[in-house]
């Protein structure tokens, strides 16, 4: 690894952090989204993104770092249980995501590393749940490519400049665009 490399990424860990230590809580109603950056009260936003169920759960947490979708983000089930898990780095879905049953075992995890230039994102290391009559079954992929999908079924072709609203459905496909392993909705 680079020594420019090392300290960016120490860099960024230490803003994330620092972010975090200061960082205000803003729901999501109160948040404008335009040209793929966060503001609030016309400033670009620092802080966590967030929201509720009707029953005041947390639904989710983002965090965003000037303006953008930056390190660890969560949604939740209404009963509270952690729905899924997924990091970015400025606006860019990167490394580990993980989608959860309610009853915590993995729907979907894998590693996402590449953008696949207009053609959804390259991700490796795929795990594929399925629960079927109340047993768990789980089938790996060495590779496949993530699409996220607008609520009305528009494909997006990556994660960034696409907000929060729009980064909770997606299609899995495998390496070659063939076959689509999952769709979450």
């Amino acid at each position: 690894m680079k020594l420019t490399t090392i300290l960016y990424s120490i860099l960024i860990t230490f803003l994330v952090f620092d972010n975090h230590k200061t960082s205000e809580s803003v729901l999501i109603k109160d948040i404008a989204y335009v040209d793929g950056i966060y503001y609030h009260n016309d400033r670009i936003f620092n802080g966590d993104i967030i929201d509720y169920y009707e029953n005041e759960t947390l639904k989710f947490r983002y965090a965003v770092l000037d303006g953008r979708l930056h390190g660890l983000a969560k949604e939740f089930y209404p009963s509270g249980k952690v729905k899924s898990e997924r990091n970015y780095i400025v606006s860019k879905l990167y490394g580990q995501f993980t989608e959860y049953f309610e009853s915590g075992e993995i729907m979907a995890q894998f590693d996402v590393k590449l953008n696949a230039y207009g053609q959804g994102e390259i991700i490796n290391q795929v795990v594929i749940g399925e629960l079927k009559k109340g047993k768990y079954k789980s089938k790996s992929y060495s590779e496949g490519i993530i699409y996220f999908v607008s609520p009305k079924g528009d494909t997006y072709s990556n994660s960034e400049q696409i907000s929060i609203l729009n980064q909770t459905n997606y299609r899995i496909t495998d390496k070659d665009n063939k076959k689509t392993l999952i769709e979450v909705k």
